[in-house]
């Protein structure tokens, strides 16, 4: 870590994960609890070093914290941390705290009865003003507490987090127009890609920002247009694979462009042939293996340059292909595949898989999809590409339903800690009673080792999103 670096910057998300842990455990165990001493201890010796010199004050807004005038950098491990620390703060019209110097004189158990105080406020009809008249009663002046600011919200009235949302589900569904818009068209002659280029930029600044949330929205099926959506998920899931093994701005953007085309040759294949439940005959079957090469014809009628199609070629006509160079079209004129066709291969496959179709009425859970894959790993996937890929979404991949072992169900959101994969953070679902599932608690299963053994929650198995009716991407594309 840099020496460069000031205090609030280094201890800044140490100190709002510390701050999260002693809320909750204090409002989950009693006050001779070994794990709330631990909890403030750590609290504690954060904050001490933090008010060495003074004052230091923890502010929020527009969803983002300040620590000592600094705003803490978007950190992929804290994310969980700092949303649920902004949605304590909001619901208690809480706009910050400013701890003074004598914090520092301030007994374990003075701390756990402020902790219970910010808990309790909750409670209340003014839960700020009736949280600081408890402050000035137990004589607690060592802190200090900041109303939420009227302009606390962005310039359109929605939150960083709506926005977030609303810009990855505005260019999914522009993605899948976009893809239908050619497919149409270039059987008509030659079209224009410009708007899907744009489209393959917006792609890769949002996996490079929030590779999860993309993810995420792969697993949204339009069965009645499902080739688009497919052509979507493929570009968002090779587009991800991409960025986990750092490849550059531009061989991400043609990687996104040859995933939303990879299947432009199915345009061409009769819709009873792709919507037919009984096995497929010979000459069927030889109809749907020759899209990869029609698709290759389609790319060439594109309205680009020769340097752009060139680029965009190889990858659709090798998606279907194995690194062992069996799969089809067959060809004659190399012995291994590309990088974008092993990717776009593991991708496609994977989606696929992980999808209902018409001649097989579930899908099978995404756990099953990887370990299946997995055995195939080095004759028909690429076993480096494949092994990334798997650790890129987790053990229980993201947009997973789980069952917990209380009973309930869950919803894999994200895994925060890049390094521990089998942690993930688990947003719980919960039935209306009437067949719909709502957004309940969001729960980071990493956070459950300072609860007691039995009160921690842990995922059980995984099970089919269809069994239970669950559309996973309609929870990624809301925010409450």
């Amino acid at each position: 870590m840099s020496d460069k670096q000031s205090l609030p910057e280094r201890l800044g998300h140490d100190f709002l994960r510390s701050l999260y842990h002693m809320i909750n455990t204090v409002r989950m165990y009693q006050d001779n609890n070994q794990l709330i001493r631990s909890s403030v201890s750590v609290f504690q010796n954060i904050l001490n070093e933090l008010t060495l010199s003074g004052e230091v004050s923890l502010l929020l807004y527009r969803s983002r914290f300040h620590l000592g005038g600094e705003k803490l950098r978007y950190r992929r491990d804290a994310a969980f941390v700092v949303y649920n620390m902004a949605e304590h703060f909001t619901k208690r019209n809480l706009g910050g705290l400013n701890f003074l110097k004598s914090s520092s004189e301030a007994s374990p158990d003075n701390i756990i009865t402020w902790a219970r105080l910010i808990n309790d406020a909750i409670r209340h009809d003014q839960p700020l003003q009736w949280l600081e008249q408890k402050l000035d009663e137990h004589g607690f002046s060592w802190v200090q507490t900041f109303p939420r600011r009227d302009d606390d919200v962005s310039a359109d009235g929605e939150s960083l987090e709506d926005q977030r949302f609303e810009r990855a589900r505005k260019n999914y569904f522009l993605a899948v127009e976009a893809v239908r818009e050619v497919a149409t068209k270039v059987s008509h002659g030659m079209v224009g890609i410009r708007k899907s280029r744009r489209l393959a930029q917006n792609i890769v600044d949002i996996v490079k920002m929030d590779s999860t949330l993309m993810i995420g929205l792969a697993t949204l099926k339009n069965y009645d247009d499902y080739t688009y959506a497919h052509s979507v998920n493929v570009a968002l899931l090779a587009t991800c694979l991409g960025r986990h093994i750092e490849l550059s701005d531009l061989s991400l953007e043609h990687l996104a462009i040859c995933g939303l085309f990879h299947d432009l040759g199915k345009v061409d294949v009769p819709k009873e042939i792709l919507m037919k439940k009984e096995p497929l005959t010979d000459g069927e079957w030889n109809v749907i293996k020759a899209h990869p090469v029609t698709g290759v014809r389609k790319i060439l009628m594109l309205n680009s340059t020769p340097s752009l199609r060139s680029r965009i070629i190889l990858g659709p006509f090798e998606h279907h292909l194995n690194v062992d160079m069996t799969g089809y079209p067959q060809t004659m004129f190399t012995g291994h595949l590309s990088l974008i066709g092993k990717i776009l291969h593991i991708a496609d496959v994977y989606e696929a898989m992980t999808s209902e179709r018409i001649y097989r009425q579930n899908s099978f859970t995404p756990d099953k999809v990887l370990k299946e894959m997995w055995k195939e790993a080095g004759r028909i996937f690429d076993k480096i590409l494949l092994k990334r890929f798997i650790h890129m979404i987790g053990i229980y991949p993201i947009g997973s339903v789980v069952e917990l072992n209380n009973g309930n169900l869950g919803l894999i959101m994200d895994y925060p800690d890049e390094n521990e994969r089998s942690l993930p953070l688990v947003l719980l679902l919960v039935n209306d009673g009437s067949g719909h599932w709502q957004r309940g608690e969001m729960v980071y299963l990493a956070d459950q080792n300072v609860k007691e053994a039995s009160d921690r929650l842990t995922i059980i198995r995984a099970v089919s999103s269809s069994r239970y009716r669950i559309n996973p991407a309609e929870f990624f594309l809301q925010t409450k």
